[in-house]
């Protein structure tokens, strides 16, 4: 008994030693190291990025350097009609900034510069939300405490009702709208919600709770936010800001056109990259979805 037990042990160390080097090899593998936010990016394919329409682009020329602004038919198509026809009229030219409020928005537009002046154009129509079902790429990246559909469309962020609502509305209708986060472009208007002209204002501040449903924002801060920030504040500032020159990059020669990009926000890795940062749980809560940047790429140089 005693040798078949000794025989046991010998064959059972046998059989250790040759599956050690295995064991050893298992242990020694490690997980490949998660990526940086960072690195998600860099490492993107060129299928990421997407170039800006020059229809659809404008730049607005200030003393603190250019705001590249995308504008967003496909939320306010009357309002981006608008915009780009007063653009190409120079009627924005040598206006100036006459309402500028510390983290809420800057607005202009104006002729009078006293916020009752406009254009000789009729007024435009509120277009203050869309249906989901006309709007299209809306990437939902979660929810939040006020909202229970966020997300993006092409790099504007964008909120939205629970689309089971559809079959309890009268009108059948589940409403979809941009957020009025800093960086978003809106259109001014009187208490009549169908008043909006000429005058408009960009956002410097988070006023979802306040600005959402009720005025018509048509596009978006690409590049040049920072130059945005440094608009003279006061209700008038004592040295208002002045709009120096705007267009439409259609009409910009090309040589004199920045090569823009902004990252699809409509892809599974805009969303990696987000979670990565820590904007979005991983129970869907979007942490502060102002507070997030869609990543551009400027003249090959990705910017954040």
């Amino acid at each position: 008994m005693t040798r078949m037990h000794i025989a046991g042990i010998t064959a059972m160390s046998a059989l250790l030693a040759a599956a050690s080097p295995a064991l050893a090899q298992d242990k020694g593998a490690e997980a490949p190291a998660q990526k940086t936010p960072e690195e998600i990016i860099e490492s993107a394919p060129e299928t990421a990025w997407r170039p800006l329409d020059p229809e659809n682009t404008i730049y607005m020329d200030l003393p603190a350097g250019t705001v590249v602004i995308e504008l967003k038919p496909d939320f306010a198509p009357k309002h981006v009609a608008r915009i780009k026809e007063l653009t190409r009229q120079g009627f924005y030219e040598g206006l100036k900034f006459h309402r500028v409020i510390e983290g809420f928005m800057a607005q202009g537009g104006d002729p009078k510069g006293d916020g009752t002046g406009g254009s000789s154009l009729p007024n435009v129509e509120g277009e203050f939300s869309r249906d989901t079902n006309v709007v299209e790429d809306f990437h939902e990246i979660g929810r939040d405490r006020t909202t229970p559909r966020i997300g993006f469309i092409d790099g504007m962020p964008v909120g939205a009702q629970p689309e089971a609502l559809r079959a309890f509305k009268t009108d059948r209708k589940v409403d979809l709208w941009p957020l009025h986060c800093p960086g978003t472009m809106s259109m001014a208007r009187a208490t009549d919600p169908n008043s909006a002209n000429s005058q408009f204002f960009l956002m410097i501040g988070d006023a979802r709770q306040s600005l959402d449903r009720r005025y018509s924002a048509w596009g978006w801060i690409v590049d040049g936010y920072e130059a945005s920030r440094r608009i003279s504040r006061g209700e008038p500032p004592l040295r208002p800001t002045p709009i120096m020159r705007v267009r439409v990059e259609a009409d910009i020669p090309q040589a004199e056109r920045k090569n823009i990009q902004v990252f699809d926000t409509d892809s599974d890795i805009f969303v990696e990259y987000l979670k990565t940062r820590g904007d979005i749980s991983d129970t869907g809560y979007v942490k502060n979805i102002c507070e997030i940047r869609v990543p551009v790429r400027i003249n090959g140089k990705i910017e954040r």
